[in-house]
This record gives C-alpha cells, structure tokens and sequence, in this order.
C-alpha cells in the first residue's frame, strides 16, 4: 500500500468567500490538547458484516468523546465560528451552516489541515488518513436554528469517510443540541425510515462531551446520526472536519450528487473535479510506485480500466446532478 500525497489547499478562494478581516493566529502548541478516547465501537458493533467492513479504510464506527481543543484554542475556534455568521446558508437537512470557511479563516484552515491532529486522527482510526480533499469539508460549521425545538440536522449518514464532530460551544451550557447516533447499521435505519418507525430509544447514543473544544470521531458513511434540536434558547455550534484514507485504493464514497445540493454551484464541481483528479492521480501512482515486470496482463488492464471507470462515473456524476434528491432519515 502506497500512502496518497496530501493535496494541497487550492492558492485561491472562490468568489463569495472573502477573509476574515481579524482573527486569531493557530499555535498548535497552545491551542491543542490531544487526547485519546476511551473506547472505540467497531463496524462489527454496529451489526456490518466481514464484506462491508473490507471496504472500509478502518474497523472503527465511532469513538467515545476526546479532546482536541485547549481551552484557548476552543476560545478561539468560537471566535471564528462567530466572525462567520455572517456567510450562514441552510439546505433542506441543516437550516443554518457555514460551509467553505476554511476558505475565508486562516485559523480554520490551519487547524483542519493540522499534521498534529492528522496524526493524531490517524493513530485512533489505526489506518492513515489525511485532510480531506475537498475543501468544503473542511471545517464544516453547524449552528443552532432559531426555532427552539427544531433538530439542528436530521438522521443520516456522511459523504465522506472519516471525520470528527466538535463542540465549539459548550454542551453542558444548554438545554438540548444533543449529538447522537444509532446503533446499528445504515441499513437498518433506512429500513426503519421506509416502514415510518423511528429508532429504538435504547438503540440511541448520545456520548457526553465535557465541554468545547471535545469532540467523538466516526466513520460518517456508515455511522447514522443526528443532532437534535434545543430545548431553550442557547448559542449551540458544531464543526466538523472530514479526512480521506490515505491508501487511495479504497472505494470513494464521495457523493457528488448530494454535495452539488448543499455548496454553491460555482465551487461544488470544481472541487469535486480537483478531488477525482487527486483520487485518480495516486491510483495510478500507487502502480507507478511497484516498479515491477510481469505478465499479468488482465491485472494490469484491470488497474487502468478500474481508473478510467472511477473517471467516467465521475463525468457522469457531475452531469446529472441536477436531478438529485437530499437524502436524510428524517427527524424521528
């Protein structure tokens, strides 16, 4: 297995994403404080099989709360995460959100793209994985509606593979903005959602965060969950910050088609593009990477007919995303 290359962060911003004018500067040696979890539940746990599993970059389903933040650097991460509100957009799963900041926060930036907490998110996964290679998940920031009582996001499950949810806002200082997830499978739960039930309360987990600035780590694809609503009027926010396996060979599970629904049409293709590319790019220069001669002809076109086909799907992908739906499990 030949370990991808990080991509690196595009030199430019988009239109729309202008900088923050004033905002702290990252020190990861005062504003980290990496800690290990306390227990991880396996894919096994949460009912997939050997088969589902294989896929995957890693066993682990979700990680009991840790913390990444100190207490400054929490301090500062709101800080940001409030200079944005500014840019505050909704889709039909989230009504209030800041995607892109990476984009406009050299502090936002720098955290997710971390070698500290790379590392760190690499050694709890027990695979190596790297900062996501489409900025807009990066970074991603959830927000309080303004309706007390509705959820903050529905059931579901992550286009992407790894990433952590972080409280930037203290959890214990509000009524509510729970973060939970099923335990079970994707499969269950659309099961569940098709039949009009919702889940089990005993099936439901809500891991206690002690405060900003902790945060568990999952696998988003497979891992259902949700973040409910506030029970009275609190400032609640979330960050997200998603992370590629770093053996490219693994299946993408990126979504362009539910990407397109929540980013800016101008952005969503080009980074999804950049990201094909990227991908397609270490496939081929994992092969380069054996320095081998053989015979094995059908190997050796399979490894160039697999990449061709990841590209044409992604063509494909990017043309009819039009006519995509937002896929949820709902609020149940």
């Amino acid at each position: 297995m030949t370990t991808a290359r990080h991509l690196d962060f595009p030199a430019i911003a988009p239109d729309g994403y202008p900088p923050l004018a004033d905002e702290p500067v990252f020190d990861p040696a005062r504003h980290l404080a990496l800690e290990k979890p306390a227990t991880i539940v396996t894919l096994a746990e949460l009912g997939y099989d050997e088969g589902e599993i294989s896929e995957c970059p890693t066993d682990l389903g979700i990680t009991s709360c840790f913390r990444i933040l100190s207490d400054e650097g929490a301090a500062c991460l709101l800080e940001v995460a409030r200079g944005l509100t500014s840019h505050i957009r909704s889709n039909e799963r989230i009504s209030r959100m800041v995607r892109g900041g990476a984009y406009q926060s050299r502090f936002l930036r720098d955290l997710c793209l971390s070698p500290d907490v790379n590392d760190w998110i690499s050694e709890i996964c027990g695979a190596a994985v790297l900062p996501h290679s489409i900025p807009h998940q990066l970074g991603h920031l959830n927000y309080n509606p303004l309706q007390i009582g509705e959820n903050v996001d529905k059931w579901h499950v992550d286009t992407l593979r790894i990433d952590y949810v972080m409280f930037v806002t203290d959890p214990n200082a509000m009524e509510g903005g729970e973060f939970e997830y099923f335990k079970g499978t994707k499969h269950e739960m659309a099961a569940l959602h098709k039949a009009g039930l919702t889940p089990p309360p005993d099936r439901v987990v809500a891991p206690i965060l002690p405060g900003a600035g902790y945060a568990v780590l999952q696998q988003g694809n497979m891992v259902v969950h949700r973040a409910k609503g506030l029970r009275a009027p609190a400032e609640r926010i979330t960050m997200v910050n998603g992370y590629v396996p770093g053996d490219a060979s693994f299946p993408d599970y990126t979504r362009f088609d539910q990407i397109y629904l929540a980013d800016p049409a101008h952005v969503a293709a080009s980074e999804y593009a950049r990201h094909i590319a990227w991908t397609a790019r270490e496939r081929l220069q994992a092969y380069l990477d054996l320095a081998e001669f053989n015979d094995d002809r059908a190997g050796i076109a399979d490894r160039l007919e697999n990449v061709a086909a990841y590209l044409a799907k992604a063509g494909a992908d990017i043309r009819a995303a039009s006519a995509a739906r937002m896929e949820h499990f709902g609020d149940g």
